[in-house]
């Protein structure tokens, strides 16, 4: 290139940093993008592609968007498995000597997506890292940015991963670089496939480098305090996911959970084929929720309620104590019908407290997640009042984390309006009576005229001067006006400014304080508004840890009552749970089918197995006769039981199961 300009030139430097990134590179209100992000980014976006120095022997293509609409462009780039860089202004253009200084102050990729309007609300949008290990060990790390889980684990074999892939089902998966990533790629292509891959230097692998990370994003924790310092795989693979949100510039992350360790042996073994066939979350054929266990038992009425109950069916557990804590919570919940309906109805008024937790704590919330987080946590009380009246273990627990929340309702309140507009820095945000500065800067912008009509009228009263007049120009501001006739009636306060043939002007130290008030009064009405919205929002930001244990509590809640509903309406019974070998279902029914209009009613059956006398079953019967579905009604029957649901049949008799395996050629 034989001349570049230098804001091409800072371009250029930008985007050597950030060679797999799409660079929105602000100019302006626009973003603009060049050379081949242009070409790529404007036939995914389908916007006009046109260049700069048209004519000229090296025209460079360009295409852009308007910055405050770029989210539905960021969303559609990302859907078609690109990473954005965005790169802002840093300092203001009318203070800038020479140009305007410029930097990437965020990376969006599939997994670290802030805007969740353009996420399902119902799933978890999970990035996940995995790290080798000694003999076929692998580390697992697993965050959700936009509600701040972070999740890590070490498995045994590939099977394991594979099955915990399925489970997380991540919208993008780390890998490392060089041989160990390679054979890891080989190795689960399958379980891999459709997912955006990115791979990171080996050397992001190296123990002190992960217990570096850790520490600095979490100084307060430790591996012992985490419960993975025998654990080498999964604090590498934590450690790869802190270097991630390092690399792509999450800074605000103070909502991000210290890494909660988990072992797979906590819950049932869910091979992916078993998870594929018994249609636990997506059906086999389309692909959707509608018809799988997830779709028939989901009665949640928040999103984060739908998303607990998404994370129970994929991790069943395999521990006597905690599965009947949850059936006697149910089984109270259904006896206590309209409690149930008076908490269900509480909850559907409850916004997505986990992903407006994490808006305002990386500072991507406006005015009107601050109102929606007050309205939720208003109901509280009133939930609290609802929980205070059962005795089930489980209920009385999440009475105890369900705090009321008031001090932060009450900030607030005060603080926020009630409908503010979604624009942050355009005035509108702070309530009346919250800041004394605001209101009489308010008062002068909107009465200007009405001040200065009361001020003339002052001064005529205190002068005893019928023809003074306020007046103003662009030379002098504000002045008073007082004809040569009444010139020896001016106070002593009175300063001359200007003589005029027939009059004389003067100002006075009141009036000038109002003129330096009023000129700038609007300017500074949004400039404070804007500082005060903030301060609120770091202060609510601080509290995050609160919020995140109300809402947790909130989702367990409303994924119980769920339950409850379904099993009132479906005439579910409580299982017998506990840990002989012996499996009896009478009057069993498939939880899905039997919600289905089929035009017929749905045949109950009877199952009876344990290792000495029925340990084969084997089904005999013509095509469609309902051999894959019998197979699946007692696996999900089983799996139901323990989630702690109640289950579909007249009476069961479970004993704890570790591992369900399902393989069945076609689909219902």
């Amino acid at each position: 290139m034989a001349k570049t300009t230098q804001m091409m030139q800072q371009y250029l430097e930008i985007k050597a940093d950030y060679p797999d990134a799409i660079l929105f590179f602000r100019l302006g209100d626009f973003y603009e993008m060049f050379m081949d992000d242009a070409v790529v980014a404007s036939k995914v976006l389908d916007i006009t592609l046109t260049s700069r120095n048209k004519g000229a022997d090296q025209e460079i293509p360009l295409c852009g968007i308007p910055f405050h609409s770029c989210q539905p462009y960021i969303a559609k780039l990302i859907q078609h498995g690109h990473k954005v860089a965005i790169c802002e202004q840093v300092e203001d253009p009318k203070v800038a000597k020479g140009i305007v200084k410029r930097e990437v102050v965020r990376v969006v990729t599939p997994g670290l997506v802030v805007n969740t309007e353009t996420l399902d609300p119902l799933r978890n949008n999970y990035l996940l890292a995995i790290a080798p290990c000694e003999q076929s060990c692998w580390g697992v790390g697993t965050v959700d940015i936009t509600t701040g889980e972070f999740r890590i684990t070490q498995l045994d074999g590939l099977d394991a991963l594979s099955g915990e892939l399925m489970a997380r089902d991540p919208a993008e998966v780390l890998l490392p670089d060089g041989e160990s990533g390679d054979q890891l790629l080989g190795s689960i292509e399958h379980s891999l496939r459709g997912r955006i891959i990115n791979r990171l230097p080996e050397w992001t692998l190296a123990d002190d480098r992960a217990c570096h990370l850790l520490q600095q994003f979490f100084p307060d924790g430790s591996l012992e305090g985490f419960g993975c310092h025998a654990l080498p795989g999964a604090v590498r693979a934590a450690g790869m996911v802190l270097h991630y949100l390092e690399q792509t510039r999450q800074s605000e992350v103070s909502h991000l959970q210290a890494p909660r360790t988990y072992h797979v042996r906590d819950f049932m073994v869910l091979d992916d084929f078993t998870r594929r066939n018994l249609e636990l979350t997506a059906t086999l054929h389309e692909g959707g929720r509608r018809g799988s266990l997830l779709g028939t038992l989901d009665r949640t009425r928040t999103s984060m309620g739908a998303r607990h109950l998404r994370h129970w069916i994929t991790h069943p557990l395999v521990d006597l104590e905690r599965i009947a804590g949850r059936h006697t919570a149910i089984e109270e919940l259904v006896e206590e019908s309209q409690r149930r309906d008076e908490l269900r109805g509480l909850l559907e008024g409850i916004h997505d407290l986990e992903r407006l937790n994490g808006r305002i704590a990386m500072a991507t919330g406006n005015a009107k997640d601050l109102v929606a987080l007050k309205l939720s946590l208003e109901r509280l009380p009133a939930i609290r009042t609802q929980l205070a009246e059962l005795g089930s273990p489980l209920l009385a627990e999440l009475f105890a984390g369900i705090e009321p929340m008031r001090d932060i309702v009450d900030l607030i309140g005060r603080a926020i309006v009630d409908d503010p507009p979604f624009v942050l820095r355009e005035g509108g945000l702070i309530r009346a009576g919250y800041h004394q500065e605001l209101d009489e800067l308010r008062q002068i912008s909107r009465e200007g005229k009405g001040w200065i009509a009361r001020l003339e009228q002052e001064e005529k009263a205190r002068t005893g001067i019928p023809s003074l007049k306020v007046r103003f120009n662009r030379v002098f501001g504000y002045y008073i006006e007082v004809t040569k006739t009444h010139l020896d009636r001016v106070p002593d306060d009175y300063q001359r400014k200007q003589t005029l043939a027939n009059a004389e002007r003067f100002i006075t130290p009141a009036l000038k304080e109002y003129e330096e008030k009023v000129l700038g009064a609007e300017e500074k009405v949004v400039e404070i508004e804007y500082d005060l919205f903030q301060s609120v929002r770091r202060q609510v930001a601080a509290e995050g840890g609160r919020i995140q244990t109300v809402a947790d509590r909130l989702a367990t809640l409303d994924v119980l009552l769920g339950l409850a509903e379904l099993a009132h309406e479906r005439r579910y019974c409580r299982p017998l749970m506990d840990d002989t070998t012996e499996l009896i279902i009478e009057e069993g029914r498939h939880p899905v089918i039997e919600t289905m209009t089929l035009g017929e009613r749905f045949v109950p059956n009877d199952v009876q197995m344990d290792t000495v006398q029925n340990q084969i079953l084997i089904i005999t019967g013509p095509n469609m006769a309902g051999k894959s579905t019998f197979m699946r009604q007692v696996a999900l029957i089983v799996l139901m039981a323990q989630i702690g649901s109640l289950v579909p049949a007249k009476r069961a008799k479970i004993g704890l199961v570790d591992r369900i395996f399902t393989r069945v050629g076609a689909s219902d």
